[in-house]
Order: C-alpha cells, then structure tokens, then sequence
C-alpha cells in the first residue's frame, strides 16, 4: 500500500501534441481516485505514466517515497487491469492468475495459496481449469482482476475495466469493485469516459479535459458544485441545460433574460458576481431541479418528446430561445406538444461565463487542484 503522487506531470508527443499539461495530483493511501473525461483528454495517458508504460516529458512520479520516473513497469510495485483483459488463451485461468508470481520465481505453495485466496475473492474457484474462451465476459474480467490480486502490489492501476461489457454487467462489476476495494484497503486509480462509473465508485475524482485536471474533488461536490461549464455538463444524465441570455437588474431583484422570459436569481449571485447588470452569462439548471408546472410557472415551453423510464419519464422541451431537458414523475399528465409552465429550483442554478466558462455564481466554488 501506497500514495501516488503526480508533480506538475506533462506528456508531449511527436508534433507538439500536448496529451497532458503541469498535472499535479496525491491519490491518498487506499484511496479511489477516478480519472475521467472525454475520449483524448489524457486521462489513459497519465495511467500510463503511473505505471511506466508512457515516458514523461516533465514533472515527476512517486510511488511512496520512491521517485519512479526512470523505474521499469516491472519494478514499480503496481499492477494493472486493462480494458481487453489481456488473458493467456492456452492458459488455464489459475496458470494466467499465476504466471506473473512465475515469473518473479515465488515458490510453489506461495503461489497456490495467492491464486486460491483470490479466486474465492472474486468467487471464481470453480473456474480455475478453464481456459478463456471458456469464460464470458465478466468471468474474464473477475480472472484479470485476479491477476492483478495476486500480485499484492502498491496500487492498482485500471485503465477502463468494465467498457467490453454489457450495461447489466457493467453495474455488476461496479459493485464488485468497490466491495474489492473496501476489502483489499489498496490505492487505486481508475480511468473510464463513463461519468456513472466515475460518480459511484470514486472516493474522489479528477476531470480531465485536453490534458488539464479541470476540477478535483468528491464526487457530490462535483456534481453540485461544479467549477466551470465544462465540469457542469460532463457530469449527469441526462446533462444540465445551459441556456445563453443577459444578467438584468429591475426594482432591487436580479433577473436572468433568456429571450422569451426572466428567471429571478439569488441574492448570492450579486454576492459572486458583484455589478451584474447587462453582464453575458450562460444560466445552467439540471434536469431534476425542473419541474413542470401551471401557469405561474416562470417559463413556457413546448413538449417535443417522452422518454418513460419506469418510475420517472425523461421530457424534451424547447421555448423559443432554447431545448431544454427535464426530469419528471412517470405519472406527471403531459403529452407531446403540450404547451406547459416550467419552474426552476434557483437554488441549484448556476451561472457561467460564455468566453471563460468559469462558474461565477459560486463564491467558494469546488478546487481543481490536488
């Protein structure tokens, strides 16, 4: 067991392409840090330097106390799980599970009891004299997974684990990996563009966005705290609306212009943002904190689409300015092209500005350093 720590780590490519830029980031003893974000972002790329598989253009790595910049893979006490699980196919999974200890000459007896203690772990002792092909989708995971148990390092590392398999899998294992973190008590950084991954199984997380952590923090902190617009719409489904408009102020109230209506803000936008009237911004609410209502509500818009998901229904909408997204009881009485009132629960809106994208109305908004 051991912290990870990043020191103004960047990756240059070939072609000046910066795949990561100055990150900077200490993953606590056991702790879960998740590294998200879109495809090209960086994220796999900073795995990848953990573990020694990528060289660094600048910055330094410590695994512990030790300084791993210029250590072998093999000599870095970590162990990694790969997307494609990377199984021996003529190997038997006890032979894939213990051929790295092979490697390392343990003894025999050594060796057995680690397989063994890890296949009842992941619940995969009766598959031990199956070969890959043998196994689905999940049972080979569990087998990488074992792999790496067995090994005891540092830290693990998982470079999008669970994105070959179905959605009913997915969630399996995501259960099974946070029940494994909990009983290893090992450090683990785990990279996945699937931002429901990201939300229940870190203990914190990282968004990344061209090379750049954008923000850091636990995951509720994120979501409803988010730094700027780029953090805001990555994390949720569906995503927050953004709606573009003018900040106004009429008769001591501060008001939001989206085109067709004002929306009243809190008093603690004037607070952030301190002059505020005539300012360009980009109002954004998420699809919960919209709620279809009557007349009164502060905002009309048209129902284009239903989405029923059992319990709750998704409902696209657009006013004249805007498409909108929300969140609404399976019984709520709404057709498509009703016209219908909108009501916003202000006190989870943002506001952001449209050439920074940064979250002005957040007075002490979440950090997005380590």
């Amino acid at each position: 067991m051991a912290e990870v720590t990043l020191e103004n780590v960047t990756k240059v490519f070939p072609g000046d392409v910066v795949a990561v830029s100055d990150v900077t980031l200490h993953i606590a003893d056991k702790e879960l840090l998740v590294l998200v974000g879109p495809s090209g972002c960086g994220k796999s790329t900073t795995l990848r330097m953990v573990a020694g598989l990528e060289e660094l253009t600048r910055g330094t790595i410590r695994i512990g106390e030790r300084i791993v910049n210029d250590v072998p893979p093999k000599d870095r006490d970590i162990a990694m799980v790969f997307q494609n699980y990377a199984l021996y196919p003529h190997m038997t999974v006890y032979k894939n599970m213990a051929f790295g200890l092979k490697l390392r000459k343990y003894p025999r007896a050594e060796i057995e009891e680690r397989v063994n203690q890890a296949a009842v772990l992941l619940g995969i002792q009766d598959l031990l004299d199956r070969k890959p092909k043998a196994l689905s989708g999940g049972q080979r995971q569990r087998v990488a997974l074992g792999r790496a148990i067995v090994r005891q390092p540092a830290a693990f590392l998982f470079d999008e684990p669970l994105s070959n398999l179905d959605a009913k899998l997915r969630v399996e294992m995501r259960a099974e990996l946070s029940k494994l973190h909990r009983r290893l008590g090992t450090t683990m950084i785990y990279v996945t563009h699937d931002q429901v991954e990201a939300m229940t199984l870190g203990d914190r997380i990282a968004v990344m966005n061209d090379g750049i952590i954008q923000q850091l923090a636990e995951p509720l902190q994120l979501y409803d705290r988010p730094i700027n617009q780029f953090v805001a719409g990555f994390l949720g489904t569906p995503p927050m609306n953004f709606m573009s408009g003018r900040v106004e102020e009429d008769a001591g109230k501060i008001l939001f212009n989206e085109g067709s209506a004002k929306i009243e803000l809190p008093s603690r936008v004037r607070q952030a943002m301190g002059a505020v009237s005539g300012r360009e911004a980009v109002f954004g609410v998420r699809p919960e904190d919209i709620s279809i209502g009557d007349g009164s509500a502060v905002i009309r818009a048209k129902v284009n689409v239903l989405e029923p998901l059992g319990d709750e229904m998704i409902v696209y909408l657009s006013t004249d300015y805007h498409d909108l997204i929300c969140k609404a009881p399976s019984h709520q009485q709404v057709a498509v092209d009703d016209l219908v009132g909108l009501n916003f629960n202000i006190d989870k809106a943002h506001l952001f500005d449209p050439e920074s994208g940064k979250n002005v109305s957040l007075t002490q908004p979440g950090q997005s350093q380590a």
